[in-house]
């Protein structure tokens, strides 16, 4: 090891994790806080040189507004190690990355009192989280906006609704609905606008002419070419010029404009804006225009109802639409996620369809089977935690994998549990891997604590998985999935579940394409 590294208070096998730790590591004097060593993984994450480190107070290695804090985390690590989350690192440049710090328990080295502190960059998990969080965001405010469109009373109320249902504790700090005014200037007024940003539409003029600059931006683009138009940072865009010091002011940084048309013929936009840049990835863009679609059916079903007095007819056709319109958001979320593990594309599809023909067989009403259909379509949503590389592999899952697998349907019910469903969506995929006997996970339910609907999701889970390809292993054949499930009925499976799905198969004829038929 080179005399640049040699560290006569670490042993030799610590010196080799100190010159090779992606992690970067910073010893420190505990009397004085000035840095002892620096390890090249520190230097990288810094932009600093060893030299330019060693001896810096540890504070300076942070933001000014984060050092009174970083100190008093400082003192504690004098007493023991501990774990220390939500601070930052400046760097030479002067961009800020935030960490997870932890420290060892205190060491002397001659006559000095050491620590070691450990950062960890967790700049991509954070954005990882964003993204989650963001299209989580997403899936509320369009099934708030759903409520709200089988709600409303008026068209002028629907506008207004809408909007608030979208930004209401949301990372959406703006939503706004237009039309073309009708005037030569093209200019588009206002129908219903909310969020704390609502200010950004004080005098507020845009335009779908593409002869003035008014008209050249996002919103005035997206009505004009009738297209939508995603606008991923407002501090960049040039076309976004006439309004960038008006959305700073309010803290805007993305949006996302989908036009509409209203049956009569008139056309009109949906305007969401964000926080926070790159907000509107493919999942959050289907889902907004989707929900713009829906705002010009459920406009016009509106103003139909005004003129013909039918309220209760064309409210229970809407509720209908919206709750297809809401199966349609869920199934492209699902494919997205699915794009993440190509092995199982289809898998939540085709439980769908077996759990939705047994609920069919045992006489559930339209309602629950819709409910049933939503839940199978993200019953594995919760994967999305899991690493690509253990949903992929080519072996069967160590006991460490599934250490990590079992956590998904708490993962789904987490991500999802918000969200203002009529039925319990949610909590039907938390119970998906339960069994009758408690053997199952994540919370070991017995008999009737699991709900109807997850020991339907059960059975053609399992029989889906049994008979399909897996990356570790060919399908078993349906033949052999149908004799699994009729071995574990009345123990670990719904027997009158399991007889159902059996006779549906061997009676009935139920096919579904992509199972790995014997």
């Amino acid at each position: 090891m080179s005399e640049r590294t040699r560290l006569p208070y670490l042993s030799r096998s610590l010196e080799l994790g100190w010159e090779h730790a992606r992690d970067a590591m910073f010893l420190a004097d505990i009397q004085s806080g000035l840095l002892v060593d620096v390890n090249p993984a520190a230097e990288r994450l810094m932009g600093y040189d060893r030299t330019e480190l060693i001896g810096m107070h540890q504070s300076r290695l942070h933001p000014e507004d984060e050092r009174s804090g970083i100190q008093e985390a400082f003192r504690r690590t004098a007493a023991s190690s501990t774990l220390v989350p939500g601070f930052h690192v400046q760097m030479k440049d002067g961009r800020c990355v935030p960490i997870e710090i932890s420290s060892s328990d205190p060491f002397h080295a001659g006559d000095r009192l050491l620590v070691l502190g450990i950062f960890r960059d967790v700049s991509e998990l954070e954005e990882r989280e964003t993204r989650l969080q963001t299209k989580r965001w997403a899936l509320q405010a369009y099934a708030a906006a759903a409520l709200a469109l089988a709600r409303a009373n008026s068209s002028a109320g629907l506008m207004q609704a809408i909007c608030e249902a979208i930004t209401d504790d949301s990372i959406f700090k703006l939503a706004w609905v237009g039309f073309d005014s009708g005037g030569e200037d093209k200019l588009l007024h206002t129908a219903g606008a909310a969020g704390p940003a609502i200010h950004y539409m004080d005098g507020l003029q845009v335009s779908w002419s593409d002869e003035t600059p008014s008209g050249r931006g996002p919103t005035g683009t997206s009505f004009r070419t009738n297209a939508v138009v995603t606008l991923e940072d407002t501090e960049t865009d040039e076309s976004f010029e006439p309004w960038r010091e008006k959305a700073r002011r309010e803290g805007l940084r993305s949006s996302i404009t989908a036009p509409f048309a209203v049956g009569d013929g008139r056309r009109g936009i949906l305007a969401v804006y964000a926080s926070q840049p790159h907000a509107f990835g493919p999942v959050v863009t289907e889902a907004f225009t989707h929900l713009a679609e829906e705002i010009g059916l459920g406009l016009y079903s509106l103003e139909q109802e005004e003129r013909l007095s039918a309220e209760r007819l064309e409210r229970e056709r809407a509720q209908e639409e919206l709750a297809w319109a809401l199966s349609a958001v869920v199934s492209a979320i699902t494919t997205a996620f699915e794009m993440r593990d190509p092995y199982t594309a289809g898998h939540q599809n085709r439980v769908a369809e077996i759990a939705c023909a047994i609920a069919k067989e045992l006489g559930w009403s339209d309602g629950r089977l819709q409910a049933m259909r939503v839940t199978c379509m993200v019953h594995d949503i919760g994967k999305i935690s899991i690493p690509y590389e253990i949903l992929t592999k080519s072996t069967p899952p160590t006991a460490e994998d599934w250490a990590v697998i079992k956590q998904h349907p708490e993962t789904g019910y987490q991500i999802l549990k918000d969200v203002p469903f009529p039925f319990p969506i949610a909590e039907g995929i938390r119970q998906h891997h339960e069994r009758l006997d408690g053997s199952g996970y994540p919370r070991g339910l017995k008999g009737d604590e699991i709900l109807p609907g997850s020991r339907i999701l059960a059975v053609a889970d399992m029989v889906e998985a049994m008979a399909s390809n897996r990356p570790y292993r060919p399908g078993l054949g349906l033949e052999a999935a149908l004799k699994e499930i009729e071995s574990q009925a009345g123990t670990l499976l719904d027997a009158e579940v399991v007889r159902t799905c059996v006779r549906l198969f061997r009676e009935k004829g139920l096919v579904l394409p992509g199972l790995n038929l014997p």
